[in-house]
This record gives structure tokens, sequence and C-alpha cells, in this order.
């Protein structure tokens, strides 16, 4: 099923949100586009304000408005004119209900696309994926920069897990166009072969290799970003956050490891 509703959000300066890749999406899939405009005190303000900072509370509040005002019209200037269709969206009222209203804004979308720096998400842009991941099961493309949504090299880490698999079906519209597909295992064993992976995308009409890498003491993140810049890949597609949440957060994992460093453009989904 091609990807028809895409979702994004937009921050008060344009170098870190993915706009301009969620656009260039847009136009090659022929999809709708929703915006969700976001400031940073709407996840920084505390949830529970003292009386005696009340009236600074209605300040920020104030000034959060006005920052959202501002994003929605550049977000509006620059969408004017696209053939697509696309509309805008600034739901977050409330911050102590984030999570849920991140959720509630993105769960009919396809694909949220979001950006990723390269060196580790800002505090909005994580709790934005996480709340996405946790409260939802839209996929998210995460872009360390623009790009032209042309995923002509794509490479799938897998692991034989429910999540990675998850992935890969999130990841079938995109697969479906590209040139060269490869499936990546890491240190394999008889249960992450890749072969049942292969079969299937097969009886999609999807022709795919399958390698493994080997860890060389290496953290499996570490492996795998090596492995997609070795091969020139455009997309890496893999599960996101295997373990239950507070194992993740307190000791780490693949997923965390390579939301701190995305080498490439990075599908997840759970």
């Amino acid at each position: 099923m091609p990807l028809k509703t895409l979702s994004t959000v937009a921050v008060p300066e344009g170098d870190r949100d993915a706009l301009e890749t969620a656009i260039a999406c847009a136009r090659r899939w022929s999809a709708h586009l929703d915006v969700c405009c976001l400031s940073d005190r709407q996840i920084d303000m505390p949830a529970i304000l003292a009386p005696e900072i009340a009236a600074t509370a209605a300040i920020l509040a104030e000034e959060t408005a006005e920052e959202i005002k501002a994003i929605e019209a550049r977000v509006e200037k620059r969408l004017t004119g696209e053939a697509f269709g696309w509309g805008l969206m600034s739901p977050i009222r409330y911050p102590s209900d984030f999570a849920r209203q991140i959720a509630a804004t993105h769960r009919f979308s396809d694909l949220a696309i979001l950006h990723a720096s390269g060196s580790g998400l800002d505090p909005l842009m994580q709790g934005v994926t996480e709340a996405l991941l946790y409260h939802t099961r839209v996929p998210i493309l995460l872009a360390p920069g623009p790009t032209d949504a042309a995923f002509e090299r794509v490479a799938l880490a897998w692991d034989g897990s429910d999540v990675a698999l998850a992935a890969v079906r999130a990841a079938l519209p995109i697969l479906g166009e590209a040139g060269s597909i490869e499936i990546v295992t890491v240190d394999p064993d008889s249960g992450t072969s890749g072969h049942d992976l292969a079969v299937m995308l097969d009886r999609h009409g999807i022709e795919v290799d399958v390698s493994t890498r080997p860890r060389s003491g290496k953290r499996i993140a570490d492996a795998l970003a090596e492995h997609v810049q070795d091969r020139n890949a455009d997309l890496l597609v893999m599960g996101a956050y295997g373990h239950r949440r507070l194992r993740e957060v307190l000791l780490g994992g693949v997923t965390r490891m390579m939301l701190d460093a995305v080498p490439v453009p990075l599908l997840l989904a759970r």
C-alpha cells in the first residue's frame, strides 16, 4: 500500500526540523502532508506550576503562542504553491500531556518524518520521537539532513525480531521503488540468517541480497553504521526499542545508540 498521508514537525529554527525532507517525500509519493508546529516551551514547561510563578507561566504561554504563529506563517509560506495537499496542526496545549497529544496528531499518518542532527536528538525532537514510537504504531523516518527521498540503496537491519519485521513491513512501499536492497545481519545465529525475510520480500517482487557483518568487538550500532557507510546506503531500516522501555533508558540499546549518531536516513518502526 503506498504512503499517502505523511506528517512532520516544524520548530522555530528551520534547520532543526525535517520540513524540506517531508516536502520532498510528499512530492515523490504524491502524498498529503500534515505539519505539526511546536515550540520548545511546550515540552520544557513544568507540569505543575507553583502559585508564585503563575504570572511567569502566563507570559510563557503568550510567548509560546506567538512563536507558534511565526512557525505557522513560515510553513504556510513555504508550502503555498505545492501541488500536494497539506495542512497545519498546532494542538499541544498542556505540556503534561505532551506524549498523548503528539500521538493523537500523528496516529493516522502512514509515515512521520522527523529531523535528527546526527549528533543526538535535541530534547524536543527526542520527546516527539519517543512519543510516536511508544504511543502509536506509526513508522518514523529520521533524516539527518535534507534528502530528495530517492532511496535507491536500502539496508535492512535484521535480527529476527518482531520489531525488525514490523520495520520491513512499514518500508515495503519504499522498497518497491529501490534499486538495491540488502538484508544486513550482525553476527547472526541460525534464527537470524535473513533467509525467511528474503523469501517474504521475493514474494512481493522485491529482490534482495543477504550479507553478514562481524561485530569484531564493536557495538552493534557501530557495526551497522559502518556497514551502511561502506555500502553508501541511502536508507537504513530497523526495528525500534526491542527491549522494554525502562531497560532501554537505563542500559541504552541499538536504537538509542543509532539515534545519537544517525549516519543516513533511518526508518524506525515497532
